[in-house]
């Protein structure tokens, strides 16, 4: 086990910071870390889908991530490799065989070997319920793999609450037996509202959404293991053609628009999140619903009301150092 491995490591705050990260912006998110390393204790690097014949993506080399790895424990930051896909092209397959499964599962730990990675996130979304058994299996070997070698596992999962279980059934995450194998849960707390569903014009996160899901996700799962997600970005809703909505991972370009209107940005106090308004040059009105110090503020109170064991932000891109700035002022230890 390396010293930067997060699972008995005491973090640099009160809670374990973390955040994704892609790579064609890799250099830009180290040094966003390097501008908070006394309080950044993991990074995930984003590798890509898995294969439906067991082998890994392949577009982030095993030299250049441990390469960057190297860099990372010097400022005594932890890294994950996450691996991701869906069903019917990636993992379907792949549950087939016990052969692919296993393939599977040596080939992550031994791509956490050749990069020098400390463990493994798995971020496999929109799986069918009935897949809730072949994943579970999945995960249980991934895990029994990587603690033989001292490392750690982690998954992205979503966050249930009441009306999603109502209205949706069980789904294929069967958080409280997966709870057994992981050492860390990150529940995904954003995309509450976003483009590719441009009729239900949104914040991606609100803190009494993301709240009432952490009060969930803590009667299944040991508080210990939930480090929560959050969002550095925002969504610019194209009121005219909301097709043309996106979501914004730019927070020179979103302070740029708060100086258009005279309105500047205003406060949802009822959601705990800011909005800008503000007309284009095609003349269409927009609503930015922003994630910023703010609003982050708000779910940070979540997580210590509920003693959760830290924070991961979506993503390491074109994030708002105030953001950090508010994550190193709300964990300071005195």
């Amino acid at each position: 086990m390396s010293h930067t491995n997060p699972i008995f490591k005491v973090p640099k705050s009160r809670r374990l910071v973390s955040a994704w990260m892609l790579q064609r912006n890799s250099e830009d998110a180290y040094n966003r870390v390097k501008q908070f390393e006394d309080i950044m204790d993991q990074v995930i690097f984003m590798c890509g889908g898995v294969k439906p014949d067991g082998m890994l993506p392949t577009d982030w080399s095993v030299g250049d991530r441990k390469a960057l790895t190297a860099r990372f424990r010097e400022l005594g930051v932890s890294v994950l490799n996450d691996y991701a896909g869906g069903w019917e092209a990636e993992f379907a397959p792949i549950t087939e065989s016990p052969a692919l499964v296993k393939k599977l599962v040596q080939n992550m730990v031994n791509d956490c070997e050749a990069t020098g990675a400390d463990g493994v996130d798995i971020d496999l979304e929109h799986l069918p319920a009935p897949a809730r058994f072949a994943f579970t299996d999945f995960f249980a070997q991934l895990c029994q793999a990587l603690h033989a070698r001292n490392k750690m596992l982690s998954i992205a999962s979503g966050a249930t609450m009441h009306a999603y279980r109502r209205d949706w059934g069980i789904g294929f995450l069967d958080l409280p037996i997966l709870a057994n194998y992981a050492d860390h849960i990150r529940p995904m707390n954003y995309d509450l509202a976003y483009p590719s569903h441009p009729y239900y014009p949104g914040p991606t996160s609100v803190a009494p959404w993301a709240r009432e899901r952490m009060e969930y996700m803590t009667r299944e799962v040991p508080k210990h293991k939930i480090v929560m997600g959050l969002p550095t970005y925002s969504v610019d809703w194209d009121m005219n053609e909301p097709e043309k909505s996106r979501q914004v991972y730019d927070y020179e370009w979103i302070a740029e628009r708060e100086r258009e209107p005279p309105t500047g940005r205003g406060w949802i106090s009822w959601a705990d999140v800011g909005i800008i308004r503000y007309t284009d040059a095609d003349n269409h009105a927009h609503l930015l619903y922003v994630s910023d110090a703010k609003s982050t503020s708000s779910h940070l109170v979540t997580v210590d009301a509920f003693d959760l064991a830290g924070v991961c932000f979506w993503v390491l891109l074109g994030d708002d150092p105030m953001i950090w700035e508010c994550v190193r002022q709300h964990f300071r230890r005195w």
